[in-house]
């Protein structure tokens, strides 16, 4: 019977079954995401708390622990519900946020500088790009007093400072004081669009301020016992090493994916990456602390150090490192598991895998409960949660009792004695193959259970990452560890750091060639929409509950079955989404510039101009961001109004992600020769994409009840002038008419003019709202119920306004409503915005 029962307590040591936290961690979850879409007073959460424990306290009481277990269940979700009220909604009444808003405001203001400033270098220059971005740094701080008029009042709230000329000397913990101009984030004003605003607001801050570096003064340096500060400098000093000892572009993907510092990473750079599935190399991950911390493990059993102390050191330098390079969710994830794994060792008792994996989560939710809808947050935790659950299933414990009453594993006992008896070649085949088979077979099913994540939040199908992350993993370990002992004896020992330093940049020149490479390769990614929220929401729920309960799991066919089943209504409800009785025309918010989209009824798309004054990536983005919002991925055809670069430069990037049928233009598009236009046709017939002139008289094919109408320029073009020859597109469904013009202006005004009056439904405001071109005569000829002006508001609106509401037009600006969409049908036509005017 003892015997009986010593293998009982063995076999539950190595099947751990009681694992709580996994249920706390559903409650909180729960809790926070209840908030998210239901939001509450703190007091009602509270109420709920206490009542739910009191129930808890009667019950147990009673003897119905079951039924207690679930009262607790709920006390935990309304306490997470609580904790993301109050990070979400609750701020200070002097908060700095309570005073920006969206227009910039002057402002003085003494902070305390949370970090050191981060070089933020400008893009590169390019014909497409028509402003120069100059150098900017980046930091945080914590406001303590405004000054009002002449007097200093205390004020609280964090915020971002941006900080344009040479690098200020500013430590954490730096009192300053500061002058510049303060406003709100950025908001999305766009569909699909990523809400910048909201991503700050989840970590407290809902204003930044720009300045000037002479605008800058340090009133009082902080203290020296900062640890902010120190590590500080550590990664410094790191980064400077790898700047003296590495080529200059190891040397900036060194500091990446050492220290955190991605901002050094152009955008190319970064696409490559991100197209080839192996961002997290890029980006601080669990991969990083955890190849540290186990290189300590395996330094630390090889020394004299006493085993608690060698732990304790192991899980102190791992923490600092955590510290040193920003508390990111998957930092935070590999640090505590990290944190277990020592404790569990220095006890010698086991960890228990997702007991563990809930502890890192609970642990990320407790510092900032919104982590729980960031994408790398999601994406660390399940990866690791695939690992945890392939090993035991994959490997299954057959128990087996020694001589000695030890527990053994039997496969893995019996696979040691084969093992033991080959030679030394045929041993070293056998390690590399299973090691290989098993590096494909994880990462195989963590691509399988990301994917759908990762397309609907990036986009991007990456069927290259399998092999990537397979073979990739050798390079990536040893350059990862070369960096690390690099940096250890650049400290302690530097004539040694020379063959180190040879190592980490042959690793890293390896690795980004072979990244480059692989994005390049013909089919190795593509752009999609990706699955909605509703489509994720089943299947990781699905995925979840297959997982957790084997008892109530159906057969394997009949789970491959409703997987197969529910990808097919995933993909059926995106074909779905075209509406074939509706012409939707949005005007894009894309700053000084333009961008229309229209949806028609045909099942086409046509995109009339791609483009804004500044960044041809960020307009490219916007337009992508809202077609794959509407599950769209070719563009039947583009219209080029006229050869001004806001109203064109995107258009390169988005042949990139976005199959193009025809692109249209006026017969004066290329006759300047510009850099810029060269550029453009290069890259359309690199992707060979037809080019057709059009004039007035000209239509573009559609459907029986939708017309698109040229309307200029006419048969004789107005020499020495690109706007007066802008084309003028007239959309026409049901009796509806929407006008584009482009940038029309006299004399191509005046032709336009001389025709027959047209009414219209919509018209887009020529030159963004310039009063040369928005004439008493237009609006009289025109008389549009709404007009829309696409631009950052630097015209005079008001006269603009006035011009139009005498003829009865409503005036909407995209830089204040967002993206405005027309949708017309039989019924008439609707306009819906994006945001609410900042006027209403």
């Amino acid at each position: 019977m003892a015997g009986s029962s010593s293998f009982a307590e063995r076999n539950t040591y190595l099947h751990p079954h009681y694992q709580p936290l996994v249920t706390v961690l559903a409650a909180a979850s729960a809790g926070i995401m209840a908030d998210w879409y239901w939001p509450q007073r703190l007091l009602t959460w509270w109420t709920i708390s206490l009542l739910t424990l009191g129930i808890w306290y009667l019950l147990a009481k009673k003897g119905y622990h079951r039924t207690a277990a679930a009262s607790i269940f709920f006390a935990i979700l309304s306490v997470a519900g609580a904790w993301h009220h109050c990070q979400w909604h609750l701020f200070d009444e002097n908060d700095l946020g309570n005073y920006a808003a969206a227009k910039k405001q002057p402002i003085a203001l003494e902070a305390t500088a949370l970090s050191a400033p981060r070089l933020l270098p400008p893009p590169e220059p390019g014909p497409m790009r028509s402003l120069r971005s100059e150098q900017m740094y980046r930091l945080d701080i914590s406001a303590a007093a405004i000054r009002d008029a002449d007097k200093w009042k205390p004020i609280s709230g964090r915020a971002i400072l941006y900080v344009q000329g040479d690098m200020p000397v500013i430590e954490a913990g730096d009192r300053l004081r500061i002058f510049g101009e303060y406003s709100t984030p950025t908001s999305a004003h766009n569909p699909g669009e990523f809400d910048r605003a909201a991503f700050l607001r989840s970590h407290r801050i809902r204003s930044q301020i720009q300045t000037q570096t002479e605008c800058i003064t340090i009133l009082q340096p902080g203290s020296r016992w900062n640890l902010s500060r120190w590590l500080e400098r550590v990664r410094r000093g790191a980064s400077s090493l790898f700047e003296q000892r590495l080529n200059p572009r190891q040397a900036e993907l060194a500091s990446a994916v050492f220290l955190g510092e991605r901002e050094q990473i152009d955008s190319e750079r970064n696409e490559a990456f991100m197209t080839t599935g192996t961002v997290h190399i890029l980006a601080i991950s669990g991969l990083h602390v955890g190849i540290l911390a186990g290189a300590l493990l395996w330094i630390m059993r090889r020394t004299p150090i006493p085993r608690v102390w060698g732990l304790a050191l192991v899980a102190l330098i791992t923490g600092l490192y955590a510290l040193m390079v920003d508390v990111h969710p998957p930092v935070v994830r590999a640090t505590i598991l990290v944190l277990v794994t020592c404790l569990s060792l220095c006890l010698r008792r086991p960890a228990l895998s997702f007991n563990s994996l809930s502890a890192a989560a609970l642990v990320v939710l407790a510092i900032n409960p919104s982590d729980l809808f960031n994408t790398g947050a999601q994406l660390s935790f399940l990866s690791v949660a695939v690992i945890m659950w392939y090993w035991p299933h994959t490997f299954p414990i057959v128990p087996m009792v020694d001589s000695k009453d030890h527990l053994i594993d039997s496969k893995a006992h019996l696979q040691k004695m084969i093992v033991e008896n080959m030679d030394v070649f045929s041993k070293i085949i056998w390690h590399t193959w299973h090691y290989l088979w098993d590096l494909m077979r994880i990462g195989a099913l963590i691509w399988v259970i990301i994917q759908p994540l990762v397309a609907a939040r990036f986009h991007i199908f990456s069927p290259i990452a399998l092999v990537m992350n397979i073979f990739l993993w050798i390079p990536i370990t040893l350059g990862l560890l070369s960096g690390f002992v690099f940096l250890f004896l650049a400290v302690l020992a530097p004539p040694l750091a020379g063959v180190a330093a040879f190592s980490c940049n042959l690793f890293l020149w390896l690795l980004e060639k072979a990244i480059a490479f692989a994005s390049a390769a013909p089919g190795s990614h593509f752009w999609v929409p990706g699955p909605e929220n509703w489509w994720l929401a089943g299947f990781y729920g699905g995925l979840a509950v297959w997982a957790a309960f084997p008892n109530i799991r159906p057969p394997a066919r009949w789970s491959l079955a409703l997987l197969v089943g529910w990808a097919a209504l995933g993909f059926t409800a995106s074909f779905t989404r075209h509406d074939f009785n509706r012409l939707h025309c949005t005007f894009l918010s894309v700053g000084h510039g333009s961008a229309v989209v229209l949806e028609l009824p045909s099942g086409k798309t046509l995109l009339y101009d791609a483009g804004q004054f500044g960044s041809p990536t960020r307009a490219a983005r916007i337009i992508t961001a809202f077609l794959w919002s509407r599950g769209i991925t070719r563009i039947d055809a583009v219209v080029i109004s006229h050869p001004d670069i806001d109203h064109y430069n995107a258009l390169p990037d988005l042949l990139e992600k976005c199959s193009i049928g025809t692109v249209y233009v006026s017969p004066v598009m290329f006759e300047k020769g510009s850099s810029a236009l060269k550029g453009l046709k290069s890259a359309l017939d690199s992707a060979h994409v037809p080019v057709r002139e059009i004039r007035a008289g000209d239509e573009l094919k559609s459907d029986a009840n939708c017309r698109l109408e040229v309307l200029h320029p006419s048969l004789n073009t107005i020499p020495g002038n690109a706007n007066a020859n802008s084309v003028v597109l007239a959309v026409e469904y049901f009796g509806h008419r929407i006008i584009l013009p482009g940038d029309l202006e006299s004399p191509g005004l005046n032709d336009l003019l001389a025709k027959e009056p047209m009414h219209c439904d919509v018209l887009l405001a020529p030159h963004h709202g310039s009063r040369q071109s928005n004439s008493p005569g237009l609006a009289a000829w025109s008389r549009p119920a709404w007009v829309v002006l696409s631009g950052d508001g630097r015209w005079s609106l008001p006269e603009i306004d006035a011009t139009y509401q005498a003829v009865g037009s409503q005036t909407i600006h995209t830089f204040r409503n967002g993206a405005l969409e027309v949708i017309i049908d039989k019924n008439g036509t609707t306009v819906e915005t994006f945001l609410p005017s900042i006027t209403q």
